[in-house]
């Protein structure tokens, strides 16, 4: 039997429960199957022998892969893990939480048996070292040549890792697009997958959201995605599901706050425009920002705070032409007035002479420069 003691503490990752845990040995076998789709997974729950197992048609353990930073999933973006630390560190916290893990490396003809022991090397800390037995002999070796059994499982526990898990969860409402899928469950609304792995929760979001691994940056520790990226692939997701009533909906949300007007189809933004007058009147008008708000009431409009999408798509309507153009003037002489002068100076420096032009834009710089003054003070 050959022994291999692992350079991490005992208390590694310590918001990690045993969902989290769990959750990296899926997605390893997620991984693998993505790599190759007939290196199928396995999973199967024994309730009564409260044991999980996770496995994969034709995968197997190098012992080469307990070494930190070691991974065959660099440069493929369709794997949801690239860091070389899952398994290790998912075996840390399981081992810490009292389980027992046990990797059945049957290509191989290996068990690997981890445990927490007592350091010499480390003056008696506690830390994960993987027991690997080279003479294992099985009566029957299974189908799946790598299988982890991971035992102590309650039945409440595996139903937290169902929750999290939409591989374990049946049939679910979905709408698939380029990015991922929309889950449109109740139970699903506000929560993130990747790759068919819960992430974390944004209870801002009015919908649910389990994005391709290509498409979001995870975090090391997997416990949180980048929230730019949440916003701008719901919104890519929204658009390309051509769901009228959901992409209405999404333009006051969180989730559409990047949805691009020119993705609108034209009926949708007239009858967008049409709830919009009929709610807030005939004389109402879009706007995004205080300082709109006065200028379009000065010119006898009834101003009205909503989100920069609805205001293009409101604007970009058959109804509002004349407020577009309100609007196009009310930016125009919002300016600084060295750029309004210098846009007059290009309009008429064709009927001046040399000398002139040169005179005209030293106004414009001195105009800047008193601009910038006033700036500083």
């Amino acid at each position: 039997m050959r022994k291999y003691e692992l350079s991490i503490s005992a208390d590694y990752v310590p918001r990690w429960g045993t969902v989290e845990a769990v959750r990296e040995f899926f997605q390893n076998a997620i991984d693998e199957e993505t790599r190759d789709s007939s290196n199928k997974m396995l999973f199967e729950y024994d309730q009564e022998k409260e044991t999980l197992t996770i496995g994969n048609k034709h995968s197997e353990l190098d012992i080469k892969s307990l070494l930190f930073g070691t991974t065959t999933k660099n440069d493929n973006a369709a794997m949801i893990g690239n860091h070389g630390e899952g398994y290790k560190i998912a075996t840390v916290v399981l081992l810490r939480l009292g389980k027992t893990v046990t990797f059945n490396n049957y290509c191989r003809r290996e068990v690997w048996r981890p445990r927490l022991v007592k350091s010499k090397k480390y003056d008696g800390a506690l830390v994960p070292t993987f027991f690997v037995d080279t003479a294992a002999v099985w009566e029957k070796v299974p189908d799946h040549s790598l299988m982890i059994e991971i035992s102590g499982i309650t039945a409440e526990e595996y139903e937290a890792i169902e929750t999290s898990n939409l591989h374990l969860q049946g049939e679910y409402e979905k709408t698939e697009t380029t990015y991922g899928d929309i889950l449109e469950s109740e139970e699903h609304v506000g929560k993130i997958f990747v790759g068919g792995l819960h992430i974390c929760d944004e209870p801002r979001l009015d919908i649910g959201v389990d994005f391709k691994p290509s498409y979001v940056r995870l975090e090391r520790d997997r416990s949180m995605v980048n929230s730019f990226d949440v916003q701008w692939y719901a919104a890519r997701m929204i658009e390309e599901a051509e769901n009228a009533e959901m992409l209405k909906k999404s333009m006051d949300s969180y989730s559409g706050q990047y949805i691009r007007c020119e993705r609108v189809p034209d009926e949708l933004k007239n009858e967008i425009a049409e709830e919009f007058i009929d709610k807030y009147g005939a004389k109402a008008a879009p706007v995004t920002s205080q300082k709109d708000m006065e200028a379009l009431k000065k010119r006898g409009y009834k101003p009205v705070i909503v989100s920069e999408v609805k205001k293009d798509v409101i604007l970009s309507s058959e109804y509002f032409a004349d407020v577009e153009e309100e609007n196009r003037k009310i930016k125009e002489s919002q300016k600084p007035l060295h750029e309004r002068f210098c846009t007059f100076a290009e309009k008429i420096e064709s009927k001046l002479d040399e000398e002139e032009v040169i005179e005209l834009y030293s106004f414009v710089d001195e105009l800047l420069s008193e601009e910038e003054e006033d700036e500083n003070e």
